[in-house]
């Protein structure tokens, strides 16, 4: 019965049906407002149910494949994106038609932030991602405002089989993930940081 009461929400969310909302729904699956609220407390309850369904499928499939488990931690970032994508061909009208609904996407970015969390922990173990005090905190917001921008690109993507997505997972994933793993910056800073120590050694032994 949830299933039925999915497609039917789906179904009316994106002809244009009219409003949707429990007895609407109940109406056109056949059953009471009673039987509707066994499964679902309003129709915001079903986008969310869709979307974390979608964050569960994504999940289950990268944990499942035993080329993700050798992946270094930024490429496993990587490769949620590619399989987020190739995933959701199949709930792409529903995607259009709530993407701009916080409400709709609340449980789907909190399972997106905890799983990248959890990536950016195991890289920082690794040293594939660097700690860097208070900024670390903010790399799982960073990469889901990057998934939200990415998500916007691939609905406006006309190419043949999204090849355009896909390379514009390459091209703006780079920067932040670039920037989370040691750098530039921090081979810099690790110079100046012994520059600075080894001079108060002089400035010691010249007082002695």
């Amino acid at each position: 019965m949830e299933e039925k009461i999915i497609e039917a929400y789906k179904e009316m969310l994106i002809t244009g049906e009219g409003e949707i909302n429990s007895f609407t729904i109940s109406k056109k699956v056949g059953i009471s407002e009673k039987d509707f609220f066994q499964h679902f407390n309003s129709a915001d309850d079903i986008a969310r149910k869709i979307w974390s369904n979608l964050a569960d499928t994504v999940i289950e499939s990268l944990n499942s494949s035993e080329l993700f488990s050798s992946y270094p931690p930024r490429q496993k970032i990587l490769s949620y994106y590619f399989t987020f994508f190739e995933t959701a061909l199949s709930e792409r009208s529903f995607i259009e038609a709530t993407i701009n609904k916080s409400k709709s996407l609340k449980t789907y970015k909190e399972k997106f932030k905890q799983f990248v969390s959890d990536i950016v922990q195991e890289g920082i173990a690794v040293e594939d991602i660097k700690e860097r005090l208070t900024l670390s905190n903010y790399y799982p917001e960073v990469l889901w405002q990057l998934h939200v921008r990415l998500l916007h690109f691939w609905l406006k993507d006309v190419s043949d089989r999204f090849v355009e997505t896909e390379k514009a997972i390459e091209v703006y994933a780079k920067v932040p993930l670039e920037l989370m793993g040691p750098n530039l910056l921090d081979s810099l800073f690790e110079t100046a940081r012994f520059d600075f120590e080894r001079l108060n050694l002089q400035k010691i032994s010249v007082f002695k």
